[in-house]
């Protein structure tokens, strides 16, 4: 009697997969039950217990017949679970899983608020080689998630009009020191641009908030506008959300080494294709520095005086030239090659 009985499920399994109706196997199976959260079922994920594990339980789905069911764990953010985010699959009545992991699927899938708590939807779905399937009950249960609050990126993309808006081969800027940002970028003229956390679009961009040095971290807002083509010094501090547009019509040499004493800079010229400023020029023995716009608003010296090549830093020393004679003189803010400084380099011809 044992075998007629399997039999005629049997026989109902292959019914029901030609008619494509229902996805069970007769009109006695029972989809699972969780046991191990009920409704209103609460975890916060901190750091200290990102390595632990929760496991999920449930009684075991009947499909009338003895075979092997799989079991996928699903959590979304209502009880129609329209874009689920699957938290792992399991072929016994248990599933466990790091608090990492799901902290990670919640707030990559589900693009849940870091370090919030969410109202979320449980349930566990049974099937039989990928078909007739039977979703338990839905559990509501409430995570909040966990977001480093000092992760900070190292470095902002400047997508915008002027490289077609594509992050990927945007310029960057690298982070000074906590949440600022500082660079030298080539804009063309007309155009608008925004900063982006990561090379992509997926994850935080800032754009103009509508007021001159305001940012916002809506998506859907304009980007900066610039009207003029030329060098550019860019700032950006994406805690207080603001930011700095300098334009650099030149940079010049200053200094008792040069041919203007301390009244007066020399220019130097910007090329494109090597993103550098330079010159050849007669020095004195004496003190060389670097300013821009012929003004002391922004200007740099060295970190060390006594190198003919090093790193800038904003400082009131001085390059020690030690003779006179004929030097190229040339300066790279591009941060582009480690050790990734602004750089400057004398060299005697």
């Amino acid at each position: 009697m044992k075998y007629l009985s399997i039999f005629f499920m049997l026989l109902v399994l292959c019914a029901c997969e030609k008619d494509e109706t229902k996805a069970v196997l007769s009109p006695n199976s029972t989809p699972a039950t969780i046991t191990s959260q009920a409704n209103g079922f609460e975890k916060e994920i901190t750091p200290e217990t990102l390595a632990e594990s929760l496991e999920f339980t449930w009684n075991e789905a009947n499909y009338g017949v003895e075979t092997q069911v799989t079991y996928t764990v699903e959590i979304g953010t209502t009880d129609a679970f329209e874009n689920p985010t699957v938290v792992g699959t399991s072929n016994t009545n248990k599933l466990a899983v790091l608090l990492g992991d799901l902290n990670t699927k919640l707030l990559n899938d589900l693009e849940l608020p870091a370090n919030e708590t969410s109202s979320l939807q449980l349930r566990v779905v049974a099937s039989i080689g990928g078909k007739y399937a039977l979703q338990s009950n839905p559990v509501g249960i409430k995570i909040k998630t966990y977001k480093a609050e000092d992760a900070k990126p190292a470095s902002l993309w400047l997508p915008g009009g002027y490289q077609g808006w594509n992050p990927a081969t945007a310029p960057v800027i690298y982070s000074i020191g906590g949440d600022e940002f500082e660079g030298y970028v080539y804009i063309k003229e007309g155009t608008g641009f925004k900063f982006t956390s990561d090379p992509d679009w997926v994850h935080t961009n800032y754009g103009y908030a509508g007021v001159t040095g305001k940012l916002t971290t809506d998506g859907a807002a304009d980007g900066m506008s610039i009207q003029t083509e030329g060098y550019y010094r860019l700032k950006a501090n994406i805690a207080e959300l603001t930011y700095e547009i300098q334009l650099v019509s030149t940079w010049g040499m200053i200094g008792t080494a040069t041919p203007n004493n301390w009244d007066a800079s020399t220019p130097m010229t910007y090329n494109k294709d090597t993103d550098e400023w330079t010159a050849t020029l007669d020095l004195k023995a004496g003190a060389l520095k670097f300013r821009a716009n012929n003004d002391w608003g922004l200007n740099y010296g060295p970190e060390n005086s006594n190198l003919l090549t090093g790193k800038l830093i904003h400082t009131d020393g001085a390059i020690s030239i030690s003779e006179d004679g004929n030097y190229t003189v040339v300066l790279d803010f591009s941060r582009a090659v480690a050790p990734y400084e602004y750089a400057y380099k004398v060299t005697k011809n």
